[in-house]
Order: structure tokens, then C-alpha cells, then sequence
């Protein structure tokens, strides 16, 4: 809200900045603000008009109802499921939680309206090269339920590969950090990607475990791939421009992408996400018009999610880092679709990412590749 003492922070850095000197320096300033963020693949800031690098990124949000908690869950590599668990319970314990910002917020609504109210929404950024985001928001889920949205993004370090660092009141590795916020102000989340199918070019999951898929057609994943994509290197860029679809198995019916990480010796292959057992997929493809169109259709859902607040208070975008390849290779950029929306005077935050949290239209919660993850902050109430 604005005028308001700040007592939520969001921060977003390149990994070229030290990151405990980062938060020190934030927390000097916002020192009893509740502090989120993470180092990235590049900063997004309405203020740089577009995706940059070397910086860091801040939105302070603020407003006497608006009552925001962290939690940290650790060793997110090897103990996910647990890591999830622990971040809820810690933040949602320590929230400071006012039954009458939801009373003031059910006033002059019909039932219609209360049905999509969300009393909590749960922003979470977890280690993106720790492999665990999937298990994280298993333990996530496990305790909030479904009915509080759920949005984020994997912290990255400009593409290194190395180490990421999350911020969560403090200044971590291989952890997960969420930070819950309530106060009847309206939010609206949204995920989006820019992919359509490639005709007669796709097959089936036969045997696959997590992350690794061994088998295409019940023959090695990797060969499969190669003859698909008539090549005979599976190389980065390859995998960047053309990534893997599938139908998302609930009421939605929209796809969603999952991109190749390396090829193994015995011919399967790692992805970025985990790719269920005998699902169909198809390779996709994108180009400019996608790519704008699409991210505009998310942004438009997230507000529409939102209650179309006329007063939007922020933007807060996690875009896959292959998302803003694509944009590069195209060029594209969200802000001119943003401001098109929006105006140039509404602040936006974000990062490229190392893979992408939140729900489909359907509501089924998953960890994404080559997606937009969209959090809309109304500088209203929900009574408004």
C-alpha cells in the first residue's frame, strides 16, 4: 500500500554480488521488514525496462492489514519432502494473523465472490540447482492444502550452474524459502508458456523415474530424441528452442514443458522437471507472435484472478531463463506488453529463473520449465 511503512521486502541480485553483503545492506535499511528474494539469471525491474544483469532488484510492500511470515526449510537437495514441511509450519506458526482483515474483507461480497477469495498466498523460492522443488511443494502442500495459491521461482546464478543463494530472513543454500502474506488486499496468480506442438513430432514415456526418462517408444530416450529433432547432438540451444510438451492431466488441458538437461552415457536423458510414466508428449516449438501473445494472456489471467483490481499496487515476474532466451532470440520484451496493460508507473520485480513454480488454470500445482509464473499485488482490498 502505498505511504506505508515497508514490512515485506523482495529482493532479487545477481550472482556476481556477494550475497550476504546483499541482504545486510537491505536489512540495514528495511530492518523490521520480512525478507524473500534470491540470486538469479538476470534481474527484472520496471525501472531497467527490460531483463538485465549485474543488479538487484527491491519491492517494498507495506500497509497496516497486510500481515506477511518466512519460512525456511534446509537441506533441500537430499530431504525436499521435509524442507517443504518445515518452511510452512515455521512461517505459518509465526504469522501474525488478524481475523478481522478477513471479516473486513467479506463485507458486501456475494458468495460468488467469496469462492475465489484468498485469505493466504504463498510465494516460494527454492535452490534451482538443488533438484528438489518438486518434493519441496509436495511437503508445501502437505500442510497449507490447496486452496492458498502457490507462485514462484528457482534461483539461479547467471547461468554457472554452481550455487544459488535464498533469501528468507536471512541467507541460505539448499534450502527453500516461503513467504506467506494475508490482509484482504486482492492477489491474483497466473502461469503461462509460448509453446505450441510440432506436428508428427512426438512419442511415448515408457519408462521414466523422477527427472531421467529411459525410455521413448521402449527404446532409448536419447535416440529417440535425436531422430525426432533430425540431429545428431542434443546440444543446449537445441534444447532450449525445442522442448518437450504434455497434456497437464486436469480440467485445464493446457500443456506444459519440460526441457532437457544432459544426456547419460546409457542413453537416458535428465530434465529440468520431473516427466511421468507413460504420459504422450510432443516437441514444441515458439516464435514473436507466441511469445507476446501468450505472455500477455497470463498476465491478463492473473488479473482477472486478482478481482481486475483498478489500482495495482506491483507486478512480480518469474521467468525461466530459456523463456528469456527465447525473448532475445526474437526480440521480444514483456515490458512493452506490461506497460501496454498496465501503464509505466505500476512497480514490476522479478528474475529469470531456474525453473518456474505455480498452478495451472485446472489448479494442479507442478514445478515448470519455459513458463512465466505471474503474482498481481492489488493496492486495494478485496471489499473495494
Amino acid at each position: 500500500m502505498a505511504g506505508e511503512k515497508i514490512s515485506y521486502a523482495i529482493v532479487f541480485s545477481s550472482s556476481t554480488y556477494d550475497p550476504h553483503q546483499v541482504y545486510a545492506g537491505l536489512a540495514s535499511v528495511v530492518s523490521e521488514a520480512d525478507i524473500i528474494g534470491c540470486t538469479t539469471a538476470g534481474e527484472i525491474c520496471n525501472l531497467a525496462g527490460n531483463s538485465v544483469t549485474d543488479s538487484v532488484a527491491v519491492l517494498g510492500i507495506g500497509g497496516r492489514r497486510i500481515k506477511t511470515a518466512v519460512g525456511v526449510g534446509k537441506n533441500l537437495s537430499q530431504h525436499g519432502e521435509k524442507a517443504g514441511i518445515e518452511a510452512a509450519q515455521a512461517a505459518y506458526t509465526s504469522l501474525d494473523f488478524d481475523p478481522y482483515t478477513l471479516f473486513v474483507g467479506m463485507m458486501h461480497k456475494t458468495p460468488l465472490d467469496l469462492v475465489k477469495m484468498k485469505m493466504f498466498l504463498n510465494v516460494i523460492i527454492p535452490d534451482g540447482l538443488s533438484q528438489g522443488e518438486e518434493n519441496f511443494l509436495r511437503g508445501l502442500v502437505s500442510v497449507v492444502g490447496r486452496n492458498s495459491p502457490i507462485i514462484g521461482g528457482s534461483a539461479g546464478d547467471d547461468l554457472n550452474l554452481k550455487k544459488t543463494y535464498q533469501f528468507g530472513n536471512g541467507v541460505y543454500t539448499d534450502s527453500g524459502v516461503l513467504g506467506v502474506m494475508t490482509g484482504g488486499i486482492k492477489l491474483g496468480t497466473a502461469i503461462g508458456n509460448s509453446y505450441v506442438p510440432i506436428s508428427g513430432k512426438g512419442a511415448a514415456v515408457t519408462r521414466s523415474n523422477g527427472r531421467v526418462v529411459y525410455e521413448f517408444n521402449k527404446r532409448p530416450a536419447a535416440e529417440v530424441m535425436k531422430e525426432l529433432l533430425e540431429v545428431d547432438e542434443l546440444t543446449f540451444d537445441l534444447n532450449a528452442q525445442k522442448p518437450l510438451g504434455f497434456k497437464s492431466v486436469d480440467v485445464s488441458n493446457e500443456y506444459v514443458i519440460r526441457s532437457i538437461s544432459t544426456e547419460n552415457p546409457d542413453g537416458s536423458l535428465n530434465f529440468f522437471s520431473e516427466i511421468p510414466q507413460g504420459v504422450y508428449f510432443n516437441v514444441m516449438e515458439t516464435n514473436k507472435k507466441l511469445l507476446e501473445q501468450r505472455f500477455r494472456e497470463t498476465l491478463q489471467k492473473a488479473l482477472f484472478d486478482a478481482g481486475n483490481p483498478h489500482n495495482v499496487g506491483a507486478v512480480v515476474v518469474f521467468n525461466c531463463i530459456y523463456k528469456h532466451l527465447a525473448n532475445v532470440r526474437c526480440g521480444c520484451n514483456d515490458f512493452e506488453i506490461i506497460w501496454d496493460e498496465l501503464g509505466k508507473e505500476v512497480p514490476v520485480i522479478g528474475f529469470n529463473t531456474y525453473g518456474e513454480q505455480g498452478s495451472t488454470s485446472g489448479g494442479a500445482v507442478g514445478h515448470h520449465n519455459q513458463t512465466s509464473s505471474l503474482l498481481i499485488i492489488g493496492n486495494e482490498l478485496v471489499s473495494q
